[in-house]
């Protein structure tokens, strides 16, 4: 059964990359621009893994994430941003990875995503054999 991830992205583009690039990898992904439905997503997804992309999104919205707190706590959660780690915005008893990627490089949200997956100990995913089976996987020549 493909791991569930739930993917906030305020970008369609940004966001379709990351989906395709990730269902490619073996998740069923769930895509969502308003941070708004955060609370019912996240109670009727129960997904194994959350992934914020900052870009397009005003602080204030970002905001929103903190009050998730409670139902964050035991998923992990990777903050796609342009830098590595920014202050202004927390998450309290979350698991957080950041991964810097701005210019976007869906292969590197993936790599980060199973890296968060195999930390928490959640990860059951089959891993690729080599790199190059991705990239071919991930441009549609397999």
């Amino acid at each position: 059964m493909p791991l569930s991830v739930v993917v906030f992205s305020a970008e369609n583009v940004r966001g379709a990359l990351l989906r395709k690039a990730l269902e490619k990898s073996g998740f069923e992904v769930s895509l969502h621009k308003n941070v708004r439905v955060a609370i019912d997503v996240l109670k009727t997804k129960a997904p194994q893994l959350v992934i914020i992309d900052r870009k397009g999104y005003f602080p204030r919205e970002l905001e929103s994430f903190s009050s998730l707190s409670g139902l964050l706590k035991n998923i992990p959660v990777v903050i796609v941003s342009k830098a590595e780690a920014d202050s202004s915005f927390t998450l309290k008893d979350v698991s957080v990875e950041w991964c810097q990627s701005d210019p976007l490089d869906p292969l590197a949200v993936v790599a980060k995503a199973k890296s968060s997956l195999a930390a928490s100990g959640k990860s059951d995913l089959r891993e690729k054999e080599t790199i190059a089976e991705d990239l071919r996987g991930f441009i549609g020549l397999k």
